[in-house]
């Protein structure tokens, strides 16, 4: 398993954004390896910013309240884990 930083782990999350448009014109995204993570906007472009905005928050609830943040294609959100105590470096 590879872990990733905050950054490049939000970003492997939006790989996966999901993008529809309604009748009306607005734009809806699902990230799917997020469960429940859905979010709007009237064009695309904001449809895409209010995605990573959700995905943050996404991560920042689970975090809080201690629920799983999923593994990516094998990678992990780095800071879940210290590194150093996985690596055999300092025991925990």
């Amino acid at each position: 398993m590879q872990f990733l930083n905050w950054s490049d782990y939000v970003r492997l999350a939006l790989s996966y954004a999901v993008f529809s448009q309604d009748e009306a014109g607005a734009w809806t995204v699902e990230v799917p390896v997020m469960p429940g993570c859905v979010t709007w906007g009237q064009t695309r472009a904001e449809a895409a910013l209010m995605a990573e905005d959700a995905v943050q928050g996404w991560l920042v609830t689970a975090l809080r309240f201690g629920d799983e943040v999923p593994v990516i294609d094998n990678n992990a959100l780095g800071y879940l884990v210290d590194q150093d105590v996985e690596a055999g470096l300092v025991h925990a």
